[in-house]
């Protein structure tokens, strides 16, 4: 009881505190439950209790006091924290990077100042683009990532984000000095994949036949003239203007400033009478050696405004959709998977295909097929435009490849698109999956793993604590073998004798992207869940792309979980 402990025995400097805060820790509404003293009257009883609620407010005040001494502490300290991490966007002069430290690397051969990433707790995003609205989602992910947003290049970037082709121009060399683990979304010659015409008038298996113009013009009429009523899309790399006609109705001269025209797939797959598209995220890891992930939980269904029949090539919007596409919760037959349901599009498209009889594998067994076409028949161009950069890791791609299938489930490759569409602005429904995407894509790359905080930046020691080289090393019979003595087979590059200091961060790197692709899947190196799909046209291995093969087979003999 309170007045017991007023009355309690011994030093008061050992118990006086002690007493006090015992009565502090009451409040007044509970001081008439304690019981008094015997003897005492009303009147003192009173005044000891007006004595008890005066020290407790007395207390309650200099507890206050302490608390806005406190905050007032830490703000300070945060105040002065950000005045270290947060840096001026450096100024760009003639092509050069000015402000901030500046370290000489042994990989730069001397040569030049190399602009090292970020180190402090607050990562830092340079965000390139000539207006921000249609990257809110983007800016939305990098921010509860815990990333500062720049749009000057800073010297101590962490990711440069580019909503344009970032290669050209007074960026190059403040491009060129970035090393891993900074990052860049676009590699130099990604317009190889990208470019309309480079892509349609490629040999690649699932593309439509399509002619350059002026210099197919003899092949194109060839082909008209076997069947005459076969239509074409006339198409430029502006990806504006698209309109079908017949040979007879084209002007093939210079003048008619046509770029290509490619076949019209004419017999589309309908639902409900539309024609639609589908969209799949595909993110190129690595082009040296070549690692390919497809977004495997999610695609992008649009559909056109208008039904394909009766065709009138004068409405476009029968056959080409555009940015106010009609979305998949619009179409009647498939309002009930993915409304009532709460299907995803792909979900709901598979269900769809299944009751009409086809089967849905097929189709993503083809879309898995063609993505490796185009990537590895691309590879070695962008290999030659990517020589000049010092560090390869740097770099990676996220795209959007955009199929359309036939009335008999045959694929076709539309194009693929470079910085695809991630504004919801149009389309609200899609605010999470482009989220999702994002973020998925950060993770994957080594960009940005979680969402609790500033992304922390790793030393050489801390580095190894999330993979080691006993991590990346696997068993393999060769190695104990004469001909891995001296190192002279491809596989022998897995061998801890004969593994480059090279090879083996790139060995950690792929290491990394498996334990943090979460829901993409890998579809190059193809793994040996992958081997029911057709085979390669354009696969012919180098040396790079066999030693990463050789490596993922032997991860998978070691773990189921290494062989998706």
């Amino acid at each position: 009881m309170v007045f017991h402990r007023l009355r309690g025995t011994g030093n008061a400097s050992e118990h006086g505190d002690q007493s006090l805060l015992g009565i502090m820790e009451r409040s007044p509404l509970h001081l008439r439950m304690m019981r008094a003293p015997r003897g005492c009257n009303a009147t003192t009883c009173l005044l000891l209790c007006g004595a008890l609620t005066a020290l407790y407010i007395l207390y309650s005040l200099h507890s206050l006091q302490e608390l806005v001494k406190t905050q007032q502490r830490s703000l300070v300290h945060h105040i002065e924290q950000l005045k270290h991490v947060q840096q001026p966007a450096a100024s760009h002069h003639g092509g050069e990077v000015h402000g901030g430290e500046q370290h000489r690397t042994a990989d730069d051969g001397g040569k030049g100042d190399v602009y090292l990433p970020n180190t402090r707790s607050i990562p830092t995003l340079w965000l390139m683009s000539k207006s921000v609205h249609h990257l809110n989602h983007v800016i939305t992910v990098f921010e509860r990532a815990g990333f500062q947003i720049v749009r000057q290049p800073a010297p101590r970037t962490d990711v440069l984000w580019s909503y344009e082709y970032p290669f050209s121009g007074g960026w190059r060399a403040a491009i060129h000095k970035m090393r891993h683990p900074q990052k860049v979304n676009h590699f130099p010659g990604s317009g190889f994949i990208t470019n309309k015409m480079s892509l349609s008038t490629s040999k690649i298996k699932y593309l439509p036949k399509a002619y350059k113009i002026p210099s197919d013009v003899d092949a194109l009429k060839k082909s008209a003239k076997s069947n005459p009523k076969k239509m074409f899309v006339m198409k430029s790399n502006d990806h504006r203007g698209i309109k079908i006609k017949t040979l007879a109705d084209m002007d093939l001269s210079e003048k008619g400033r046509l770029n290509f025209v490619q076949e019209f797939v004419d017999k589309p797959y309908l639902v409900d009478g539309r024609k639609f598209d589908i969209g799949v995220y595909v993110v190129i890891a690595s082009i040296n050696p070549l690692r390919v992930y497809m977004y495997e939980e999610e695609v992008l269904l649009r559909f056109c405004t208008v039904d394909y029949h009766p065709l009138d090539v004068t409405n476009v919007e029968k056959y080409v959709i555009g940015d106010k596409y009609t979305p998949t919760s619009q179409i009647p037959s498939l309002k009930h998977s993915i409304i009532d349901l709460q299907y995803s599009m792909k979900q709901t498209l598979n269900v769809h295909l299944k009751s009409k009889g086809f089967d849905p594998e097929k189709l993503w067994s083809q879309i898995r097929t063609s993505i490796r076409e185009v990537t590895t028949s691309k590879e070695k161009e962008i290999k030659v435009a990517m020589a000049t950069y010092p560090d390869p890791k740097v770099f990676f791609e996220m795209v959007r490849f955009d199929f359309v299938i036939d009335d008999l489930l045959n694929l076709w490759l539309m194009e693929v698109n470079m910085s695809p569409n991630l504004s919801s602005s149009i389309h609200p429904e899609n605010a999470i999956m482009y989220e999702q995407v994002i973020f998925n894509t950060l993770a994957l790359v080594g960009a940005a793993h979680y969402v609790a905080g500033p992304l922390v930046k790793l030393n050489d020691q801390e580095r190894a604590m999330t993979v080691r080289k006993s991590d990346v090393i696997v068993p393999v019979d060769e190695c104990s073998q004469d001909k891995c003595k001296h190192c002279e087979a491809e596989i022998c590059a897995l061998c801890q004798q004969c593994m480059s200091d090279e090879q083996l961060g790139i060995f950690k790197q792929a290491f990394q992207e498996q334990v943090h692709r979460r829901n993409f899947v890998r579809l190059f190196p193809i793994p040996p869940s992958g081997k029911t799909d057709p085979g390669l046209s354009h696969d012919v291995p180098s040396v790079p792309n066999t030693v990463m093969r050789h490596w993922y087979a032997a991860k998978c003999r070691h773990s189921p979980a290494w062989c998706m």
